[in-house]
């Protein structure tokens, strides 16, 4: 999960979620509004980037609680409620239309992850001729051909 209910707790105070957790007699209520919005924000950024991600950026981090937050406010959510999990959710629709990026780092060696391939292609570009590669002719010549 991109977040826990202690980061929610440190951006929207500890009286907030608790008022929010005695509405409901779900005991894991808050981690289910938290499960809900890793699996939102997965369906956005999974197309783009490798899931699990190797470290979770602070915007992204922010965003779940926003999610999260907008989720445990089931019954009417405020407008600020609302408008921060709009701003989320347009985010994320423009990472999966690949207009931003999460600035992921490898945690290792802090290094971003980029979420386009750095190698060739797996296929040749329109107009090249094929170099080869598994087979050549001399091998394909020896293959039994099905007439």
């Amino acid at each position: 999960m991109y977040a826990t209910e202690a980061d929610l707790v440190a951006r929207f105070s500890d009286e907030e979620i608790n008022n929010l957790k005695i509405m409901v007699t779900n005991p894991t209520f808050v981690d289910d509004a938290i499960q809900d919005a890793t699996e939102e924000i997965n369906g956005h950024i999974g197309g783009r980037y490798p899931l699990p991600l190797p470290n979770v950026p602070s915007n992204l981090k922010r965003m779940a609680c926003d999610i999260a937050r907008y989720r445990l406010y089931f019954q009417q959510p405020t407008e600020e409620v609302r408008k921060r999990y709009e701003d989320a959710i347009a985010f994320l629709k423009r990472v999966a239309d690949n207009k931003a990026h999460l600035q992921i780092q490898l945690p290792e060696t802090n290094e971003i992850v980029d979420d386009q391939p750095k190698n060739k292609p797996s296929t040749a570009p329109i107009g090249t001729s094929y170099t080869g590669g598994v087979f050549g002719d001399a091998t394909l010549d020896m293959m039994p051909s099905m007439k």
